[in-house]
């Protein structure tokens, strides 16, 4: 089982770097445009929920196939989406 684990979590590598990539480009697009017009930061919190949704949708999808490894592996991506929720 800890070979299937392995290949789920690799196999998700390209995904979750490419929803985290795209939580960050919204989060500096938002956090560059708040600069420019001198107001405070707000968070794309559409953006970044969506991004969440699609963490989480394959972390179901894991858990469904009873890879509980690769589930958990799904955290780091969350944790890194949370990390841009919160007002700097």
């Amino acid at each position: 089982m800890r070979g299937k684990n392995t290949i789920a979590a690799c196999a998700l590598l390209p995904v979750n770097f490419l929803v985290v990539a795209y939580g960050w480009w919204a989060a500096g697009w938002t956090s560059w445009a708040a600069n420019w017009n001198e107001e405070p930061y707000a968070p794309p919190m559409a953006e970044l929920g969506t991004a969440c949704a699609v963490v989480a949708a394959i972390c179901v999808a894991l858990l469904a196939a009873r890879l509980w490894g690769a589930a958990l592996f799904q955290m780091v991506p969350v944790v890194a989406l949370l990390a841009l929720m919160t007002p700097s």
